[in-house]
């Protein structure tokens, strides 16, 4: 390796710092939850500002941008099919209730940018910007073609990569173009993931509706807050433990049950907003016994973290864990409550498997299963390979660490391309006055640490001179 060049790179990564900050706030105040699909932007009209904004700052800087019309564009420094893509996204998911600071009004802070997005995963965007227009600013010889892609659609399906069949509108970048030969996904930690779990989304839908009120609970990987809505009706709580009664102008009353939003592969199974509200309405009086009954379900369901009550607990066997399953949310399907349930599963258990021995156990639980796609299936990628081993390493230098490699829990896109791995940044790194549960990816005050994503610049820097002087 080129020590005087890398030497000059770092020095150009220092000297960026406020200029990633810049973008980085600039990226954040775009609110690209999914919405409505419309020409053009197939995600809604926030995911499609995010790719537009990197589009023209691609071509500010020199890059070669292309929009391959799906949700999906590239900045690849040659005019040539990228060899190497590194992959973000631009969407986010909802802000959730109960934010200090501003979601889309994005602040530096004591070393971190503070807003919707910042760690998860547009300040990982930002600085794989800045890196590469580092790399064509000092003409370095690069004998592939590295590239930056941006996806739309990352949280809520990934269908900007697999499209939806008979859907024009919506085809999917792995159906209109080749990808690179290799990926690099920075939407992990370090060192490096050399598999992740498959995984699959599933409402269980109960075949009778609540009798004395409806009910409503989390949302998309942000599972914050729950309501329950009762008619009218004398002697109801004034108040009780874990909760906010208040009697709305029409005489109803909602109970409202809140919970501090994280990431759905941390989230605990017996702190998450449908089991607590689950307890706080089996407390009330009024609650008729098949109300109460269905409430222990799901209950009884979301804080079964295994699937132990579904009949799809496995044992820990291998390197990529147990089956595991994480309540989401509890929508209403003309009027009949839906449970959904996110589960994640190793090789060796089939998805088939899954669905045939949970559907017969949903229904003795008196719930049914609508059509289950199938989302994400899980992949394993040799260890010991050339190039794993070289990211692992490079990444450990960097760190200090002495960090194995692992499997993945949530998804990313390196899920669906061929040769790709997890491979960082680690950006989250909360100011030391936040509060536990703020800060992190999918949380209230999501914060980024400019720190972390100037190291992993470094560690992105080494690596894409390394691969220089490698056959991959």
């Amino acid at each position: 390796m080129d020590m005087e060049l890398l030497k000059k790179i770092d020095e150009r990564i220092d000297a960026v710092r406020s200029e990633l900050a810049q973008t980085t706030i600039e990226l954040v105040n775009i609110k690209s939850v999914q919405g409505e699909a419309a020409p053009g932007a197939p995600f809604g009209a926030g995911p499609r500002k995010v790719l537009d904004t990197m589009l023209e700052k691609g071509r500010e800087a020199g890059f070669h941008p292309v929009d391959y019309n799906v949700g999906v564009v590239s900045l690849a420094m040659k005019d040539a099919a990228p060899d190497l893509g590194i992959w973000l996204h631009g969407d986010v998911v909802p802000e959730g209730i109960g934010w200090k600071f501003e979601p889309y009004n994005a602040v530096e802070y004591k070393g971190c940018i503070i807003g919707r997005g910042a760690t998860d995963n547009k300040g990982q965007m930002a600085s794989i910007f800045h890196l590469l227009k580092i790399f064509k600013e000092l003409n370095v010889d690069l004998k592939y073609n590295p590239a930056l892609y941006v996806g739309s659609n990352e949280e809520t399906g990934m269908r900007d990569m697999t499209g939806v069949p008979g859907n024009e509108d919506v085809r999917g970048f792995l159906n209109v173009c080749e990808p690179p030969r290799l990926s690099l996904v920075p939407d992990s930690s370090f060192p490096v993931a050399y598999g992740g779990k498959g995984s699959l989304r599933v409402l269980l839908r109960s075949k009778t509706p609540f009798k004395g009120f409806t009910l409503t609970a989390g949302q998309n990987d942000a599972p914050a807050r729950a309501v329950a809505v009762f008619s009218p009706q004398e002697d109801f709580p004034q108040e009780l433990e874990g909760c906010e009664i208040v009697k709305q102008a029409d005489g109803s009353i909602t109970v409202t049950v809140d919970t501090i939003p994280v990431h759905g592969t941390s989230a605990k199974a017996t702190g998450n907003v449908v089991v607590k509200i689950c307890e706080v309405l089996k407390k009330i009086e009024s609650v008729c016994e098949e109300d109460r009954m269905l409430l222990s379900t799901f209950e009884m369901i979301a804080g079964d973290s295994d699937g132990a009550c579904l009949n799809i607990a496995t044992e820990d066997d291998n390197v990529m864990g147990p089956v595991n399953v994480r309540a989401v949310r509890i929508n209403r399907k003309e009027n009949h409550p839906e449970l959904e349930i996110a589960i994640t599963y190793p090789l060796g258990v089939s998805y088939d498997w899954i669905v045939e021995t949970m559907t017969a156990a949903a229904d003795a639980l008196g719930l049914e299963t609508p059509e289950i796609p199938y989302t994400k299936k899980p992949y394993i990628l040799d260890p010991d390979c050339e190039t794993a081993q070289m990211l692992r390493r490079v990444a450990n230098g960097v760190t200090g660490d002495n960090k194995k490699m692992y499997i993945i829990k949530g998804g990313t896109y390196a899920h669906f391309l061929p040769n790709a791995y997890a491979f960082g940044m680690d950006g989250s790194l909360p100011p030391e006055d936040f509060a536990p549960g703020r800060g992190g990816a999918h949380g209230l005050d999501e914060a980024v640490s400019l720190d972390r994503l100037q190291r992993a610049m470094r560690i992105y820097a080494r690596v894409l001179l390394e691969l220089n002087e490698m056959d991959w």
